[in-house]
């Protein structure tokens, strides 16, 4: 009698990011939740930088977004400091062009823009060979 071996197929990851969204809004931050995890991301929300930076560890998540509200620039010493401890993580911040922030590739001026290279990400990472044309992957 053959004996048929039973393989569970190899579920496919699921991507996490961290979102700092310091937005007053709770529905607005429900909603951006909701756009990322349609992108198949996991989030992970936190309201506050102190408590991004405590969860923020190497490879902890395949994204960190933040979102730098009324604070831009402690959101982008936060993006910085990230990046010095790890500089492979994946940055994203929203910041809008009137924010008067110096220049860095982690910089994006919209919700849309986010959700698109939050998608690429995704996306290549899904696919090993195209890492090479991974927008977020750090300088």
């Amino acid at each position: 009698m053959p004996s048929e071996t039973y393989q569970k197929p190899i579920p496919e990851k699921t991507r996490k990011v961290l979102l700092v969204d310091r937005d007053n809004d709770r529905y607005r931050r429900k909603e951006r939740t909701g756009l990322l995890q349609q992108q198949g991301f996991r989030v992970f929300p936190v309201l506050k930088i102190e408590h991004a930076r405590a969860r923020c560890k190497p490879r902890a998540f395949d994204l960190v977004a933040v979102i730098a509200g009324e604070n831009a620039q402690l959101a982008m010493e936060f993006c910085d400091e990230v990046r010095r401890n790890n500089p492979q993580q994946k940055i994203l911040l929203v910041a809008s062009p009137n924010q008067a922030l110096p220049e860095r590739d982690y910089i994006v001026s919209n919700w849309e823009d986010l959700i698109k290279k939050a998608a690429t990400t995704l996306n290549n990472n899904a696919n090993p060979g195209s890492q090479g044309q991974n927008s977020l992957t750090a300088a």
